[in-house]
């Protein structure tokens, strides 16, 4: 009797912690990350390398001037609904240790 309580004390320490590693991992891999959104410029598009340059408006929310820069893209189709010369409206999220990934992107009439 002694080994089946230690077998199931066992069993649900085990189970309990791989839900919380689980839960930590999903909270550092950036799913409750918060989005910004700007417009800008498309000046690139690098398909291979799936990003985006865009010359950007500012964005206070991060104290970022208007700059250039490169974003990469969460979807690689993404880059088909673009091309260089466009207005657009983008939505990203800052990816710890990847820098800014673009999660919508559309052009501006």
């Amino acid at each position: 009797m002694k080994k089946i309580l230690i077998c199931m004390f066992v069993a649900l320490f085990s189970f309990a912690s791989t839900h919380i590693y689980a839960y930590d991992a999903r909270q550092s891999s950036g799913e409750t990350q918060k989005s910004y959104s700007a417009k800008g410029e498309v000046i690139a598009v690098d398909k291979g390398s799936s990003k985006v340059k865009l010359k950007h408006d500012a964005i206070p929310e991060l104290k970022w001037p208007a700059m250039t820069m490169f974003f990469k893209v969460a979807d690689k189709l993404l880059l088909d609904t673009v091309q260089v010369g466009d207005r657009v409206e983008f939505e990203f999220v800052k990816v710890n240790g990847s820098g800014p990934q673009i999660t919508h992107i559309k052009t501006l009439k």
